[in-house]
């Protein structure tokens, strides 16, 4: 049985905003009306349109001038064109790399387009370019978080949570870095910090227990749960969250309870069908999880686990084809899951089809062998057999 995907509360932190350095040129060509102290008399008078076009102009006749096309970077993020100014900062790297301020200010402007990947590159040069600069560090960090590379956003945020122990939005960001790389120790150590700031966060107990719940401590877990629904028992995911750990603990009478709980915020919640189904299951009644389960698929989403369900049921009332269908469906969801595999191999044998069979085998002992060689230590390869 596998884990739910976890529903990770929207963070708003404080918007993290950094000092853009206009980097000015010094160019300046007699009998043109289009000069760069124009530009920065415009720009002072906060007539940031009328700037930007004195410094288009400027770069249109002096191509090669790597710090005016900086400074028109600076005035078209003022004006929030951030597409834009990324060009222009671009443009200004291109002409001169070690241009100072240039790689921050191009990674700011990739940041607040939401592009993360993009910011990462030359977020890490003026990182390392100036190691104290923690608004390099927390930019940096803050995009491998939104790239889901959880690992290195914990090395940067780190670095600035420490320079920033008051600053609890960006110790949240660290501690949720944390546990999506499966570092449970930072995590809780993270969260305990973020606790004792606000005993009352519904959130912080949630992520606290998915922590403890990730290091096996399961009871720990649901005290967590607990108090955060009885801090928010309104909020939608906490009763499932809460009735999923009663589940693994196999407490399926509070499961249920909880599980009902959800279902009463949220009739949509296609997990607490699945699970309620999956219990009765267990609880040999087949009818009954049936109709949980397929209320459950009707609602759409990812339902694989659903489908494994109906799947085991249909077969052990041998409606083998039903049974096969419902594997077909778990498949699709998620077609690199040796379990369905496995499972359609079985029943393929139990039908009769055993080429079909043997294919579904292959097909297993191929990805336990892909498993193993990501499980493997980097640099080491497994010995072919």
């Amino acid at each position: 049985m596998e884990k739910p995907k976890n529903r990770l509360w929207e963070i708003k932190g404080r918007p993290l905003l950094l000092a853009l350095l206009p980097l000015v040129s010094p160019v300046w060509t007699k009998g043109q009306s289009a000069t760069p102290s124009e530009a920065m008399a415009l720009e002072q008078q906060g007539k940031l349109e009328e700037a930007a076009q004195v410094w288009m102009a400027v770069t249109e006749r002096a191509p090669t001038d790597a710090a005016a096309f900086a400074s028109l970077g600076v005035v078209l993020s003022k004006e929030q064109k951030y597409g834009e100014a990324a060009a222009a900062y671009r443009k200004a790297i291109a002409l001169n790399p070690n241009l100072p301020g240039v790689q921050l200010n191009l990674g700011l402007a990739e940041f607040k387009q939401g592009h993360f990947e993009a910011a990462i590159a030359p977020l890490k040069v003026a990182s390392e370019a100036d190691p104290h600069s923690m608004q390099a560090t927390t930019i940096l960090g803050l995009s491998y978080y939104g790239a889901k590379h959880f690992e290195e956003a914990v090395k940067y945020l780190g670095l600035a949570a420490a320079s920033d122990p008051g600053n609890s939005e960006l110790h949240q960001v660290l501690a949720q870095s944390c546990l999506m790389a499966k570092d449970y120790r930072c995590a809780l150590e993270e969260f305990g910090k973020l606790q004792r700031q606000d005993p009352n966060s519904a959130a912080v107990h949630v992520f606290t227990g998915q922590a403890l719940d990730g290091e096996g401590r399961t009871e720990e877990a649901i005290t967590e749960l607990q108090a955060a629904v009885k801090l928010a028992p309104r909020d939608p995911n906490l009763h499932f969250g809460l009735g999923y750990l009663y589940w693994k603990a196999h407490k399926y009478d509070e499961a249920v309870a909880a599980f009902e709980a959800e279902l009463a915020i949220d009739p949509g919640s296609t997990q607490s069908l699945t699970y309620l189904g999956d219990i009765a299951m267990k609880r040999d009644e087949p009818e009954k999880a049936l109709t949980l389960l397929r209320r459950a698929t009707q609602l759409g989403g990812d339902n694989r686990l659903a489908y494994l369900d109906i799947a085991a049921i249909l077969v052990d009332q041998k409606q083998y084809p039903e049974a096969l269908s419902a594997l077909r469906q778990a498949e699709k969801l998620d077609p690199n899951h040796s379990d369905v595999h496995f499972r359609m191999g079985h029943l393929y044998q139990i039908m009769g089809d055993h080429d079909a069979a043997e294919k579904e085998f292959a097909k297993v002992r191929e990805l336990k062998e892909k498993e193993e060689q990501d499980l493997a230590p980097k640099g080491h390869k497994n010995p072919a057999p």
